[in-house]
């Protein structure tokens, strides 16, 4: 069983947890094999087969991985068909993770049922997981069920049951379009769904699936901060960290020790209320040295300190982005920082814009005064910002990197992400602590900059808000019910 030694108060490093292979070492055991010779790797590998099916063979298992990825789009970040008329994966790195935790039950001969989420509700990214099954297929290079729209109804309940064959895998449909995965009534865990709750509710996904089952795997770290249904809706069967989950788990119980000084966050991208108040409580409690403000964040970051009350400072177009996207209510929060840590809380200086198809270099003072502000595109650093990130970064022993600097979807863009992250990857080889976090913030620094998340940084993870929260000290559903359904 896994398990944290550390005294640190951040609950989430004392929760325990079972693996795939907990289980295998408990079934060789209860058949009179000698366990203390199981973890040595060469005789464990001789028995995990034979007890792996043991274990597995023929049962139902649950995998919950997370197959959120990237869309193909255009240079708007409007979704694009192929030729086929069919949406495309520009980047199937998430797939691709929880490949090993399926291909290993699967090969111990279990009836591996697959539950995922693609986009949001009602917004254009949730689509059906069709795209994601030819994807897995590919990896996995067998076939794997799906149906359109199949979830847990009556159909999908007798394929599990009577249809499926050991080793067989079933993707159900994107898991989103249920409203019983998010909209729950109610809570008994300080404002957290109780897992109870998603069981117990009559036809309910976790409920039936929950019925058909023997396991469920959470191979999904990077949602496991989400108290939703397919995260911790199945208390009443076994919950087992899957092996990308191990991973994660470990990687970022290793980066909540303590970390090299001075230690500084470069954070950008759009979802900043993952992290907000990461960023809060770091500069609050002298854990962090500064804060980088890119993104998004640094665009809140310098409303925040033009004032409130004039939300055309920096243009109708760019508010409008921030309430569309969730990310203005948090306007008080940042200009608190802002206010509070002006030392350590680095806003940009400059900005690049794009306006009417033109792209300039302007301070935010110049943005407010300028009258087609409301047309502009924020997009991009300016040089100044650049040289004082650059400045900073070079003098810092730990960099905690998440979501990309600029908008990564046009090459006018791009040099300014190149210029900061380049000073991260030589900090790496010079012998620093750089953490890269978050799915989008890998896509572009492997795919786009030609890094490898690998090799060029020093620690990396999938999940971003899911870390941050860890990190934070903050409870995550998916580990609290790793740790209590055993």
């Amino acid at each position: 069983m896994a398990a944290s030694s550390s005294s640190n108060g951040n609950v989430n490093l004392r929760l325990n947890y079972l693996s795939i292979d907990d289980l295998i070492r408990r079934a060789a055991l209860n058949s009179g094999v000698n366990i203390s010779n199981t973890y040595h790797v060469t005789h464990f590998d001789t028995i995990r087969k034979q007890y792996g099916e043991k274990v597995f063979s023929g049962k139902v298992v649950l995998v919950r991985p997370d197959f959120n990825v990237e869309l193909v789009t255009d240079k708007d970040r409007k979704l694009i068909k192929n030729a086929n008329g069919e949406y495309e994966i520009a980047d199937p790195e998430r797939i691709e993770a929880s490949v090993p935790t399926i291909r290993m039950l699967s090969n111990y001969g279990a009836k591996v049922v697959i539950i995922s989420h693609q986009g949001r509700p009602a917004e254009g990214d949730c689509i059906s997981l069709r795209p994601h099954k030819k994807v897995l297929e590919d990896l996995l290079n067998r076939d794997v069920i799906f149906r359109e729209q199949y979830w847990y109804g009556a159909p999908a309940q007798r394929l599990i049951k009577e249809e499926m064959r050991r080793g067989d895998i079933l993707l159900l449909d994107n898991i989103r379009k249920l409203s019983d995965d998010t909209l729950l009534p109610g809570d008994s865990l300080g404002g957290r769904i109780d897992p109870e709750k998603f069981a117990s509710l009559p036809d309910s996904f976790p409920a039936v699936l929950g019925g058909l089952a023997q396991f469920f795997v959470n191979d999904a770290f990077s949602v496991s901060h989400r108290w939703q249904g397919s995260v911790v809706g199945f208390p009443y069967i076994l919950n087992i960290a899957g092996i990308l989950m191990q991973k994660e788990i470990a990687a970022n119980r290793a980066l909540s020790a303590e970390t090299p000084r001075p230690y500084t966050m470069l954070l950008g991208g759009v979802k900043i209320t993952d992290y907000v108040d990461l960023a809060k409580d770091s500069l609050d409690g002298r854990s962090v040295d500064y804060i980088l403000a890119a993104g998004t964040f640094g665009i809140i970051g310098i409303l925040g300190t033009l004032g409130i009350g004039h939300p055309n400072y920096l243009g109708r177009r760019t508010v409008q982005f921030l309430q569309e996207n969730g990310i203005y209510n948090q306007l008080d929060k940042v200009r608190r920082m802002a206010s509070e840590h002006k030392g350590s809380f680095i806003l940009p200086l400059d900005l690049k814009v794009e306006l009417d198809g033109e792209v300039y270099t302007m301070t935010p003072e110049e943005i407010s005064r300028h009258p087609g502000k409301n047309r502009m595109n924020l997009y991009g650093l300016g040089p100044q910002t650049v040289a004082q990130f650059k400045e900073i970064l070079e003098k810092s022993r730990t960099v905690y990197m998440k979501g990309s600097p600029t908008y990564d979807h046009d090459d006018r863009f791009i040099p300014e992400s190149k210029d900061l992250i380049e000073a991260v990857v030589k900090l790496t080889h010079q012998g620093a602590m750089t953490i890269l976090s978050g799915g989008n913030t890998t896509t572009l620094a492997v795919k786009k900059l030609g890094y490898s998340a690998d090799t060029d940084f020093r620690s990396r993870t999938l999940a971003g808000g899911a870390a941050t929260q860890f990190r934070s000290g903050e409870l995550l559903g998916g580990l609290y019910t790793l740790n209590t359904s055993h």
